[in-house]
């Protein structure tokens, strides 16, 4: 048997037990433990931050769903709210995964803070619009759905609707969308969606609360306002020609519609009324303050109304608070609430009024067109009817109850296509046109183009217009070119002098188109030019844009040509194309997309 070692000897000893084994252990599985905590923590966090994207996501596709179609008739009336509701339950949602305390501690993590600071941001903001955009609508067509009577419960349902409106447009105010630097991509785009819906809603809100105090106010009265006919058949710039004129009286919610008169008889002395500014300098050779016939010349309705009210006064003693045009097409839109009336035993319904007001009208009235006199009696008996007809649906309209909402949206359609307009001389209500989309105003992007007619036949109709818009850029900025054809389709059957012409000892051959090609385009323009016409009749400033117009002559079915070139600086990368209030409308393209002219498009370039 071996003999134990001696450890002075130096011979080899057993080393003692070891404690460093252990410890490195012990801090490596704390180690472990906290990478699996922190890989868990951020599993959990990235988790939920997932969930809040995809409920975020999906309650942005309902809100856009939504508000695709969302102004303020639909938004009283509750259209869209069953997406809202969708949209209400998956912001919840992600508003409550973006709460989650796994998040917070990232609240500090200097890029990673931003990103979750956003989405919170974001989730809680898009919660609350839906929640408001959900009770507003909800408490908007519980009172609709309450009966309402002629006269002063009319005005007290737009007031209600209003503070609705005022009361989501307040809580949507100061709305926090959290930052908006330094986003991921995903994120970035997320908020500018979601900034783009509700820059929506508010602007709806605001819309129904400024229009509701306006209107609210005119109803009230006692207010006058007076009422311009516009006949399509004849036109002039965005509107047609205001052949007949008479005064509404509104008053607790009541209003009346007086006789009508042919505005040929309204002739105004010269110098009774001064014109001004851009419509004297562009169309004072017209005597636009004389010749009502001549009024809009300029499309700028608030100018042209402004004018008008003057105008009236200064011919009838009648001062008014407001002026009103509508054509057959809004005449269109009021039956669509009031239902058919009944005049001179001729059943008119929203199917006929448009071809009774433009052209079976003046086909039931025969006159001698080389005897100045002989037309007398016919027009007169022709404008009693049309008169007539406007004054039965303004009656029908004022005795029964109707649907506030289908009055607007059917209303708000027409007005789309400037077939309603609406100035007047009182601020808040001038607002209330303007928030309702009816004040006829043009803009500093605005293009519109007008064909007038001079002939005195009632042609338009048969004269359709198409217009190809075409742009590219140059070095200064976008060089845009439209291309513009107008075809005379009148019938060579069928019509009489009063339709086709002549007008007499106009000297004018039957079925002949003569007026003027007028454009209206961006104030910012420059290298304007307008060829095709025999010679520029107008060019210049006009409010916010600038015209130019040539003369046109169409015999019956010739066809002509016109194009149109200017350019827009750097900066100024769109236009918007204003309606025309043509009847047929014109025919657009750009971009590869047609359309008809009946509400305002944007092309950007």
């Amino acid at each position: 048997m071996a003999e134990p070692s001696d450890p002075s000897s130096g011979a080899p000893t057993s080393a003692a037990p070891s404690t460093t084994r252990p410890r490195r252990t012990r801090r490596r599985l704390i180690i472990l433990v906290c990478v699996v905590i922190a890989v868990l923590w951020c599993g959990g966090a990235a988790f939920r931050m997932v969930q809040a994207r995809q409920h975020a996501q999906k309650g942005l596709d309902q809100l856009e769903t939504a508000q695709q179609n969302l102004g303020p008739a639909q938004l009283i009336r509750g259209e869209g709210l069953a997406p809202m509701k969708v949209a209400r339950d998956e912001f919840d949602q992600a508003a409550s995964a973006a709460d989650s305390p796994l998040l917070k501690p990232f609240m500090i993590v200097p890029f990673v803070g931003r990103q979750v600071r956003s989405v919170t941001s974001l989730t809680d903001s898009a919660a609350k619009v839906v929640h408001v955009g959900v009770e507003s609508m909800e408490a908007s067509t519980k009172r609709l759905r309450k009966p309402t009577t002629a006269g002063p419960d009319r005005v007290a349902l737009v007031r209600q609707l209003g503070d609705i409106a005022a009361k989501a447009r307040g809580d949507l105010r100061g709305m926090d969308l959290g930052p908006s630097q330094a986003l991921v991509g995903p994120l970035e785009r997320a908020r500018t969606k979601f900034k783009v819906q509700l820059d929506k809603v508010q602007r709806s809100m605001i819309e129904v609360d400024d229009a509701s105090k306006g209107i609210a106010q005119m109803a009230q009265g006692p207010s006058k306002y007076l009422v311009l006919a516009a006949n399509n058949a004849e036109m002039r710039a965005g509107s047609g020609m205001l052949l007949s004129a008479g005064v509404m009286d509104m008053a607790n919610g009541q209003f009346k519609l007086g006789p009508m008169t042919d505005t040929a008889s309204l002739m105004v002395p010269a110098g009774a009324v001064p014109v001004t500014g851009d419509l004297a300098a562009r169309w004072g050779w017209t005597d636009p303050s004389q010749e009502w016939r001549n009024l809009a010349m300029s499309p700028r309705f608030p100018a042209n109304a402004q004018l008008a009210a003057e105008m009236w006064k200064a011919k009838t003693g009648e001062p008014v608070d407001g002026v009103i045009a509508i054509d057959p097409i809004g005449l269109q839109a009021l039956m669509e609430v009031s239902g058919p009336v009944v005049v001179a035993g001729k059943v008119i319904t929203k199917d006929n009024v448009v071809k009774e007001s433009l052209l079976q009208s003046y086909l039931d009235y025969e006159s001698n067109p080389n005897d100045p006199n002989s037309g007398q009696a016919p027009t007169a008996a022709r404008h009693e009817r049309s008169s007539d007809i406007a004054r039965a649906v303004v009656g029908q309209l004022d005795a029964k109850g109707w649907d506030m909402a289908k009055l607007v949206q059917d209303l708000q359609s027409a007005a789309q296509g400037r077939h309603v307009l609406a100035w007047s001389s009182k601020p808040e209500e001038q607002k209330g046109w303007e928030a309702a989309g009816i004040s006829g105003q043009l803009h500093p992007d605005s293009l519109l183009l007008a064909v007038q007619n001079r002939a005195g036949n009632k042609l338009d109709q048969f004269v359709p217009v198409q217009a190809a818009l075409e742009h590219r850029s140059v070095p200064i900025g976008t060089a845009v070119t439209v291309r513009i054809h107008i075809e005379n389709q009148t019938p060579h059957q069928g019509l009489n002098a009063f339709v086709e012409g002549p007008y007499p000892f106009s000297g004018f051959a039957v079925g002949e188109y003569r007026g003027i090609l007028s454009v209206n385009i961006p104030g910012v323009s420059r290298d304007i030019s307008l060829d095709g016409g025999s010679k520029v009749v107008v060019a210049g400033p006009d409010g916010p844009t600038r015209v130019i117009g040539t003369e046109i002559q169409l015999l019956r079915d010739a066809k002509k040509d016109y194009v149109l070139k200017f350019t827009v600086p750097r900066g100024y990368e769109h236009v918007t194309i204003e309606p025309s209030a043509r009847y047929p409308a014109v025919t657009w393209s750009a971009d590869g997309q047609t359309w008809q002219d009946d509400s305002a498009r944007t092309i950007r370039f």
